[in-house]
């Protein structure tokens, strides 16, 4: 425990945890492991303590709803979050012992050291109880969320597992379920395009043309009114149907197909297998209400959140944006130009819904295009006039990759929807409020089209879980890293997943040093590694970490 001992001479930060599940305890606080084993009796010792010390900001449950809590400058840590699987004990402890400045008080003096470690333990049971209950309501999938992002909300009678969403993908990139054999989800939805097409209007299997273009999938699990102007087309369930048997307009063209479509799939011998393992409990699983629901969990998985703007708000790298960037967000969220009104939140549209949260948000605009003056919109379902011309504000996440724009795709590239809102677009008796117009010098629609194009997630296009299956071939190339470190291991710590290097500069990011720590975050990466070998590896701050990626290892001489 000498480690322990040292560690607590060292002075607390502002925060627990940031949005990548990582403390501000120091970085050697990884390598302390828990010396007790969990027990009833530790447990119940542990929930007295924390009942006495605790419970007032953190609550019963652990997540930080109480009165008290809500006064407090920086709400506590909400104690059951999934960010917190990504701290050690060891970082658990340290914050126990030491508290983090200016919202929580060290716990050493009122605390003995076992004590402190039983904290750690119940602060794992909490976390461990919402476990529980997400699994509830959300399946077994193990989600891979971006930095910050909560879980989206799951319908309880399609629970998201793994091999549920590899038969979807299977089925979103497969031919077989359109009419003429040539088209799929895939076609109207490509991964390289933010799965948009690139078309101003979609084009379906018949050839005939649609009046709206398609919309992208990304971050689609967190949309409670899906397509553009339909209230009630809310689960991605109920919206599989339609390009597969839609009429008005046709997309796949397989209506009245349904039989034909099943006897495809089952003539396939891959599917024998994924269907079986997707719906186990089924003694017939090939059926059309589980395609919907296969296609349905793996679209609920193409979520993006790692933008080089996601990476500078998070303080990872404050060098992630440019200057111009960093005017055009301010441009972005001002009353001047109005952006932020339809396009706040993480994901940037007002229609907004995730689990844990009360009420979704569900909006529709007219923005005064031309062709607004004429379209229903969301009059088409609603009957009010007053609705006439309105669309919802899609994403702008990726924005930079799925032109072109609008519902009708008559804005072919972002300097003209830029100018389209400065200048107020057309009259029209239910325009919204904040389409009015605004002055703006070129320089200032340089920097907002520079943040416009700092939310695309660089690694969207080259993520092997959401490319084609039945040909691996055409996944993009990953995107070089920004950063590239070159050095030696000196040490490697599992259980902490990370190791020490001797390394070089890496310039704009790290100095000449010594040794300096890193983590790894593929397990893989991680095993292969001993004292000794050499690396060359991509690397990028995480809070105040720094992660290794594209690691590339030569083995040590024997």
């Amino acid at each position: 425990m000498k480690l322990a001992a040292a560690l607590l001479l060292i002075a607390a930060s502002a925060f627990a945890h940031d949005a990548n599940g990582r403390s501000s305890a120091p970085i050697e606080s990884r390598r302390l492991i828990n010396p007790l084993g969990s027990s009833e009796a530790r447990l119940f010792s542990a929930g007295r303590n924390y009942a006495r010390l605790c419970v007032s900001c953190h609550g019963e449950d652990g997540k930080s709803k109480t009165r008290f809590a809500g006064t407090l400058p920086k709400r506590p840590t909400d104690l059951t979050n999934y960010v917190m699987q990504q701290m050690k004990d060891g970082e658990i402890y340290w914050i126990i012992t030491n508290g983090v400045a200016g919202l929580m008080p060290p716990f050493s003096p009122q605390l003995s050291e076992s004590e402190r470690w039983e904290l750690v333990l119940w602060v794992r049971e909490l976390r461990t109880r919402q476990l529980y209950v997400e699994r509830i309501q959300l399946g077994t999938y193990e989600w891979q969320l971006p930095p910050g992002l909560p879980h989206p909300k799951v319908p309880s009678d399609n629970l998201m597992t793994a091999d549920k969403v590899e038969l979807g993908r299977y089925l979103f990139y497969d031919t077989r379920l359109s009419k003429n054999r040539k088209q799929s989800c895939a076609t109207c939805h490509q991964q390289s395009k933010a799965f948009t097409d690139g078309r101003g209007l979609g084009l379906g299997s018949t050839g005939e043309l649609h009046p709206r273009g398609p919309m992208s999938l990304v971050n689609v699990a967190y949309s409670p009114a899906l397509t553009w102007a339909n209230p009630n087309m809310k689960r991605l369930e109920q919206q599989a149907l339609v390009p597969m048997f839609g009429e008005n307009p046709v997309e796949l063209g397989m209506n009245g197909q349904e039989a034909e479509l099943i006897r495809r799939l089952q003539a396939e011998p891959t599917y024998k297998g994924l269907f079986a393992a997707a719906f186990p409990n089924e003694s017939a699983p090939f059926t059309v209400a589980n395609v919907t629901k296969a296609i349905a969990s793996f679209e609920r998985t193409l979520l993006s959140g790692d933008s080089p703007y996601d990476e500078y708000r998070r303080g990872d790298d404050p060098t992630a944006i440019s200057d111009s960037a960093k005017r055009g967000e301010t441009l972005f969220f001002s009353e001047r130009f109005e952006c932020f009104h339809c396009h706040g939140g993480f994901n940037f549209t007002g229609t907004l819904d995730y689990l844990g949260k009360g009420q979704p948000e569900v909006e529709f605009h007219n923005t005064g295009l031309p062709s607004q003056l004429l379209a229903k919109g969301l009059a088409e379902f609603t009957q009010l006039p007053d609705d006439s011309g309105k669309f919802k504000a899609p994403t702008l996440r990726n924005i930079a990759i799925t032109a072109p724009y609008m519902h009708d795709g008559s804005v072919k590239t972002l300097e003209e929807a830029i100018e389209h809102y400065r200048s107020g677009g057309k009259e029209a008796p239910n325009k919204s409020e904040f389409v009015k117009g605004f002055a703006a010098t070129q320089a200032e629609k340089a920097d907002l089209l520079a943040f416009l194009r700092s939310l695309t997630d660089p690694t969207l296009a080259s993520n092997p879980a959401w490319s084609d299956p039945w040909h691996p071939q055409r996944l993009a190339q990953p995107v070089p890293p920004k950063f590239v470190v070159t050095g030696e291991v000196l040490a490697v710590y599992p259980g902490a997943g990370a190791v020490t290097l001797a390394h070089g500069e890496v310039p704009g990011l790290l100095g000449p040093s010594k040794s300096r720590e890193f983590l790894v975050r593929d397990a893989k990466d991680l095993a292969r590694l001993r004292p000794g070998t050499k690396i060359t590896a991509g690397v990028r701050k995480r809070g105040s970490d720094f992660q290794l990626t594209a690691l590339r290892a030569t083995a040590p001489r024997q």
